[in-house]
This record gives C-alpha cells, sequence and structure tokens, in this order.
C-alpha cells in the first residue's frame, strides 16, 4: 500500500487513490471528436497520395508544410551533398528523377488525440527511375497532422520499409 504524507497548500492531505483512480478513469474516455474532423482528415491524406502519384509538388508541399522539420520555404539539403533547394523544388527533383510513382495505402488507421490527428497503416510504393528498373517498396508509415488556417497540415512523417519475408 502507497501512503502520501503529501499535502496541499491548504494543508490538506492528498488522497492518492482518488486521484489515481481519477487519472485511469480519465484515460479510459476518449475526448469526443467530431465526425468532419476524421473525414477532414481522410480526405487530407488522400489528396496527398494523389498529389504524388500525378507528380504534383506543389500540392505535396502544400500539405506537407513543415515535415521533416523544414518549414516549405528553407532550403532542403540533398543526402551527402552542400547543394540546397527549397522544400518542393527537392521533392520535384525527386519526382522529375522517376519515370513512375504508385504509392498505395493498406489498412490505414486514423485517429485524432487533443487536435493532432495521427495517421499509421502499411503503404507500397512502385517506382521506376529514369534509367533503372520498376522497383516495389512495402512497408508501414506514421504521419502526424496539426490544423492550420482549418487545414490539416503534415507535421511529422515515418516510414519504414518491412524487410523481405514480411513481403512475401
Amino acid at each position: 500500500m502507497v501512503t502520501c504524507h503529501c499535502k496541499t497548500e491548504l494543508n490538506t492531505p492528498i488522497n492518492m487513490k482518488k486521484i489515481i483512480f481519477i487519472l485511469a478513469l480519465t484515460s479510459l474516455v476518449p475526448p469526443a471528436i467530431s465526425q468532419d474532423d476524421i473525414s477532414s482528415l481522410k480526405d487530407t491524406y488522400a489528396k496527398w497520395i494523389e498529389a504524388w502519384n500525378d507528380g504534383d509538388s506543389k500540392a505535396v508541399a502544400k500539405i506537407s508544410w513543415g515535415n521533416y522539420g523544414f518549414g516549405r520555404d528553407v532550403p532542403f539539403l540533398r543526402s551527402g551533398t552542400t547543394d540546397s533547394v527549397s522544400y518542393e523544388q527537392g521533392i520535384q527533383r525527386y519526382m522529375n528523377s522517376m519515370l513512375s510513382i504508385d504509392y498505395k495505402a493498406h489498412q490505414t488507421n486514423f485517429r485524432i488525440i487533443d487536435g493532432i490527428g495521427f495517421v499509421d497503416g502499411f503503404y507500397e510504393q512502385t517506382t521506376q527511375q529514369t534509367n533503372g528498373p520498376l522497383r516495389s517498396v512495402y512497408g508501414r508509415q506514421s504521419l502526424v497532422f496539426l490544423k492550420q488556417g482549418g487545414n490539416w497540415k503534415m507535421k511529422h512523417y515515418h516510414r519504414s520499409a518491412l524487410p523481405n519475408e514480411f513481403t512475401r
């Protein structure tokens, strides 16, 4: 049994059992989520996928504002170089290096907690570089969105390719 000899500023003993019970109870009851918010998060995510598949770097950058810790107009360094371009230009350069990009989402989950939109699930991305073979990557992803000016903006994005034994 835990005994607490703590007192508040009013010199009243703190009932730790009561506090633990209240904390446990509030963590079990999710806050009310607007179905409109979930629908708008799903729509934003669908537009992001569509923008990648259409090769629309402006739309990707607009939805992804702040992605990777950078703003849309902050220099985006190409790996291993000091060559920097805007975030949108970096996306466009990637898109220009591909003959095709086909991005699909699978088993996607959408949640909103304290105004933060979470999207996670699995993806399949098939690309073909200008001078390369067709290549498919399967993996899991997590994305974090915040509302700005009434629109969801992606603030964080993480993808991890699945090992081959999971994709057969």
